[in-house]
């Protein structure tokens, strides 16, 4: 290729890419490079004319407060059963729909129909289904006879918290199942019949064939589950406030506290930095676990 018309594509190469990483970077970089200069000042909303720059104050400060190491644990916890369930679920229900019953057109519906609704109306909704006077899992628990009163689900710290998750869990399924189906109905159905002639049986051809090829998209359902899970707020905000006593006040409630209660924005850009890295860290740890080229190697 003549160097004159190599020297026109590039340039037009980069001046169609240019737009995209300027606007990806106004959404992106910008708003985490502001984060950090404002984790590093004193930004109070009630004193806007003095930010003093302060260094490391704030995530000192933040780090050493009791409601720090509390809402990690309860993000942990909530993390911990949320991500492997919603995975699993999902893997299962895309089976299901994978299937080709007759059923399988309103079975896609039915799964679908938690994505739809907005996660402030679902949070509404099971906090009804959970309410300690008049909710519909009371009445159903009452009626099995297998409860003598109505429980105050919501206000215990134990019970708040599977609440929350129970219902995280509904919400994020279908999105999963989604995900699952399409890896799915990728796969070769001449693999599954080879398979067979071999006389690999249903839990061979499982181990052997779905699970390795599916394998890329596990790797996406686990960063984004356990980035949801992290973030989640709406929900347990709707649902229970962050409490009873802070049982399920997770590092997002912790941090709006801190930015729209207290309305220390300092301290809340430096949990937002905190919580950034500790989201890198694990999707990092994610991909140096699941590469999948090695396994398809071994």
């Amino acid at each position: 290729m003549p160097p004159r018309r190599q020297y026109r594509e590039t340039r037009y190469a980069y001046a169609t890419v240019l737009p995209v990483v300027l606007i990806v970077a106004l959404f992106t970089l910008y708003p985490f490079a502001f984060a950090l200069l404002t984790s590093l000042r004193e930004v109070v909303l009630y004193r806007p004319w003095s930010q003093p720059f302060v260094g490391l104050k704030n995530y000192l400060d933040v780090v050493r407060s009791e409601f720090f190491v509390a809402s990690w644990q309860h993000t942990l916890t909530f993390v911990a059963w949320a991500v492997p369930l919603a995975t699993l679920l999902g893997f299962a229900v895309a089976h299901l729909l994978n299937a080709r019953t007759p059923l399988a057109p309103l079975l896609n519906v039915v799964i679908l129909l938690p994505w739809a609704i907005p996660t402030v109306i679902s949070g509404i909704i099971w906090a009804w289904i959970f309410n300690s006077s008049y909710g519909a899992f009371n009445g159903a628990l009452y009626s099995l006879g297998l409860i003598d009163s109505y429980l105050p689900w919501l206000s215990r710290p134990r019970s708040a918290l599977a609440c929350v998750l129970f219902a995280h869990i509904w919400k994020e399924v279908p999105l999963t199942s989604i995900l699952y189906l399409a890896a799915l109905q990728a796969i070769p159905e001449e693999l599954y019949d080879a398979a067979r002639v071999d006389g690999a049986g249903a839990l061979a051809a499982l181990r052997r064939i779905t699970v390795p090829l599916v394998l890329p998209t596990t790797l996406i359902v686990l960063v984004y589950e356990t980035m949801v899970g992290i973030v989640t707020f709406d929900l347990l905000y709707v649902m229970t406030g962050g409490g009873p006593a802070g049982a399920t006040s997770l590092i997002s409630y912790y941090l709006y506290n801190s930015m729209f209660v207290a309305f220390n924005f300092g301290q809340g850009a430096a949990l937002a930095v905190l919580l950034a890295l500790a989201l890198v860290a694990l999707i990092a740890l994610y991909l140096r676990l699941l590469r999948s080229e090695e396994i398809y190697a071994t």
